[in-house]
């Protein structure tokens, strides 16, 4: 009885033990078998508690129920078994090409085993007892075969993936299963079939197995695989040994229902190795991300800097295409304008990784792709499989056939005035940030060209004033001496016709100094025109220059004090006009302040937020009283030379001590700078 309880128990364990793992959930396929194992151990359990019973009781009613039960039971657990030892065995692993042919090897033997087995069935005996040796046979030893073959087929598996600790407990699984397939399904009754008999049976001896008289071994039987010959082996009853089978079973087979945990491990392990390779993964994307954004925002700074230098306009866009191709990774890049007549789009500038030039016969875009940005002013991208044909006539200079295109239009005031395209003669599409990208480059391209229309209208307007200023020095000075010459010219006839020799002789001299200064105005005037507009050799030259030829001139002595060395960071039109404040300045002091010397100094240096650039002029002439100069038109044009590039004049002069003139211009850096952040943001 307390073996049989024992049994009972570790059976019950393992269902009740498989049972628990169930509700935990697992991925793992032997999961989907537990079902059916703890199945199994529940019913092999409550058959080992009515044995259990069966010892013990003494009513023929209770032990022909329990009878019942035992036999109903046995068939239950043993068809379980097979079903989980299949399972295991061919379900959780793929079985080898081979095994195609385990029917058809198995099918004869198996066919005869059924049929033999049915034989004893009708021949006169209980039918509990072949029901017994027939349900180990036929469920009990193949399932255990399969069950521990199965296991160890995953220790295998688990041993070439590298998982120690989950393959141990496959094997110590699959070894107690084939234990159990010996005690439990190939050892049974001594029995007339089998291996539990090997020849001479005797009805005696069948009669002392029906009566469980098993310690009588009748004449004439030679049994080599039953209860007696285990009990004459060891000394133990069968009973013994197949409750310590189910206790190695149960044991190996709960302490196996670690994999589940094991494999949980590895799966959080795995789920973590992956969490941090994507980790990784993002992180060099974002790196890389933010190197293609640091790079694309070095380049337009770059050519927002030329932009803001009014380079050429010509440069600047060949600039732009240059530095489009390595950005985009593109084997060419094209930068088309429509004509005069805004008939036909024409190829102006292209580049490629090596070479970009500036076309000087212009190249008739006809590609229906790039027309169509032209026409209907949106951007467009080929997708992976765009026909060859509608990637033709965009690449110039090369026998390569593009095989991925992007363009974006050029829009000027709401019309559409060019495409800028890229194209990659791999098949590797470009991405919406590139398009992204080759739309600032296009905005890019438009304030380059509007830069040079302001320019162009700047130098324009500069040359009409130039010339407004040169007809007013004109008035007021050559034809006043021309007109005041023409007096003079009466004037001297009649002191002639009357022989007032003395009187004609200091009208001569007046004259002679009225054409001396008229003289030195044109002089002057010849200078201002030659130093503003010669200004390619820089401020600093220019100045130098002009400071020699008007000491040359006036004999003033010129003193020149640069602190700032030849770099000073202003726009184009402010050093027009910071030379053109300069030359007038100095026409005064020629003109009122009769002075010996003239003191320049120029220096750039903070004020406020903007760095700015000082230019002073002093002298030591006999000064004035600046409240008094409101009609003056040299001060006047002076401060609006200043405030017309965001600067400021101011003057300063006592009678007796000089004038200073000192003037402050905003350089380009911050102002650039604003606009680049304001642009990019």
């Amino acid at each position: 009885m307390i073996i049989y309880f024992f049994s009972g128990l570790a059976f019950t364990g393992l269902g009740l033990a498989v049972f628990l793992q169930l509700r935990r959930g697992s991925d793992f396929p032997l999961y989907k078998l537990l079902p059916w194992l703890a199945a199994f151990g529940i019913s092999s359990g409550a058959g080992g508690w009515v044995e259990m019973f069966l010892v013990g009781e003494t009513n023929p009613d209770v032990i022909q129920i329990l009878e019942v039960f035992r036999v109903v039971l046995q068939i239950t657990s043993g068809l379980l078994l097979l079903i989980f030892g299949w399972g295991i065995f061919a379900k959780i692993t793929p079985l080898p090409p081979w095994s195609i042919f385990i029917p058809g090897i198995f099918i004869v033997p198996v066919a005869y085993v059924i049929t033999y087995a049915l034989s004893t069935f009708i021949t006169p005996s209980p039918i509990e007892i072949p029901i017994d040796i027939w349900t180990r046979y036929l469920f009990y030893l193949p399932g255990s075969i399969l069950a521990g073959v199965g296991f160890l087929r995953q220790w295998s598996v688990q041993r070439q993936q590298g998982y120690s600790d989950v393959a141990s407990l496959m094997l110590g699984a699959g070894l107690a299963f084939l234990f159990e397939a010996f005690v439990m399904g190939l050892v049974v009754p001594a029995a007339p079939y089998g291996p539990a008999s090997y020849y001479n049976y005797d009805r005696v001896a069948y009669n002392a197995f029906a009566s469980k008289s098993m310690q009588i071994q009748p004449y004439g039987l030679i049994a080599w695989l039953d209860y007696q010959r285990v009990l004459e082996v060891t000394g133990l009853p069968i009973q013994f040994w197949r409750m310590l089978s189910a206790i190695a079973v149960t044991g190996f087979v709960v302490r196996g229902l670690d994999v589940f945990e094991a494999i949980q491990r590895r799966l959080v392990q795995s789920l973590q190795d992956e969490r941090d390779r994507a980790q990784k993964t993002a992180i060099s994307a974002q790196i890389a991300a933010r190197h293609t954004a640091e790079s694309w925002s070095d380049a337009l700074v770059r050519i927002s800097s030329r932009i803001a230098e009014l380079e050429d306009v010509d440069r600047i866009l060949l600039y732009i295409v240059e530095s489009a191709c390595p950005l985009l990774t593109a084997d060419f890049i094209g930068l088309a304008l429509v004509n005069e007549d805004t008939t036909q789009l024409m190829l102006k500038y292209f580049s490629s990784p090596d070479r970009s030039e500036l076309v000087d016969t212009l190249i008739p875009i006809e590609n229906s792709l790039i027309m169509g940005v032209l026409i209907f002013q949106s951007s467009y991208r080929s997708l992976a499989g765009e026909m060859p044909e509608n990637l033709s006539g965009i690449v110039f200079n090369t026998q390569n056939q593009a095989n991925s295109l992007a363009a974006v239009p050029l829009n000027l005031d709401a019309r559409t005035v060019g495409v800028l395209w890229a194209a990659r003669f791999e098949h590797q599409v470009f991405s919406d940030t590139d398009l992204i990208w080759m739309e600032c480059l296009a905005d890019q391209v438009m304030i380059a060209i509007k830069h040079g229309l302001m320019t162009a209208q700047l130098q324009t307007l500069s040359i009409t004033e130039e010339r407004s200023r040169i007809a007013r020095e004109m008035h007021d000075g050559l034809a006043q001496v021309l007109g005041y010459m023409n007096l003079q010219v009466q004037t001297l006839e009649a002191f002639l016709k009357q022989g007032k020799l003395e009187k004609l002789q200091i009208k001569l001299d007046q004259m002679r100094e009225a054409v001396q200064a008229a003289h030195a105005d044109v002089r002057e005037n010849i200078l201002s025109l030659r130093t503003t507009l010669a200004n390619e050799t820089g401020l600093i030259p220019a100045i130098e220059e002009y400071l020699e030829e008007f000491s040359f001139q006036t004999k003033i002595e010129t003193h020149f004090d640069n602190q700032v060395g030849d770099q000073l960071n202003l726009a184009s039109i402010a050093e027009v006009q910071l030379v053109c404040i300069l030359q007038e300045a100095l026409a005064n002091v020629r003109k009122h302040a009769k002075a010996l010397n003239v003191f320049v100094i120029i220096k750039q240096q903070s004020e406020g937020d903007n760095p700015c650039v000082f230019l002073t002029i002093k002298d030591d002439g006999i000064g004035f009283v600046p409240a008094r100069q409101t009609r003056s038109f040299g001060l006047q044009t002076m401060s609006e030379r200043a405030q017309s590039v965001g600067g400021t004049l101011l003057v300063w002069s006592d009678p007796g001590k000089g004038s200073r003139v000192e003037c402050c211009i905003p350089c380009l850096h911050r102002e650039q700078l604003q606009k680049t952040i304001s642009f990019l943001k």
